[in-house]
């Protein structure tokens, strides 16, 4: 994943996940690419590779996230600590909080990020 470091060095497949959960995404490859969304879930469909799912509660909702393979987004600094809370305990995240963090995300990131 471009832009996301860790200092624990390589990570299982549920402590990665517990890592970048929550956190804001850039898209980098694509018709959607520069937008910004919310990683709502990590897939790994076998031969592909590894998948993260992400939302913007708009066009992407959490319900029918978007997926994409971690060599085509970049993931940012900004963590949703509210979304992150919800999506480790199994819940469904409400739309609502996910523009919320978006918004939070780009107020602190600055919109060229």
């Amino acid at each position: 994943m471009r832009g996301f470091s860790c200092n624990d060095g390589p990570l299982s497949g549920e402590e990665r996940s517990k890592k970048v959960l929550g956190h804001a995404a850039v898209s980098l490859a694509g018709h959607d690419s520069g937008k910004i969304y919310l990683i709502t879930g990590i897939v790994d469909p076998g031969k592909k590779g590894e998948m993260l799912l992400l939302s913007n509660g708009r066009s992407r909702r959490f319900s029918c996230p978007k997926a994409k393979k971690t060599m085509h987004v970049r993931v940012l600094p900004f963590r949703s600590a509210k979304a992150a809370e919800l999506l480790l305990a199994g819940m469904k995240v409400d739309d609502s909080v996910i523009v919320r963090a978006l918004k939070e995300a780009v107020g602190e990131l600055g919109p060229n990020q």
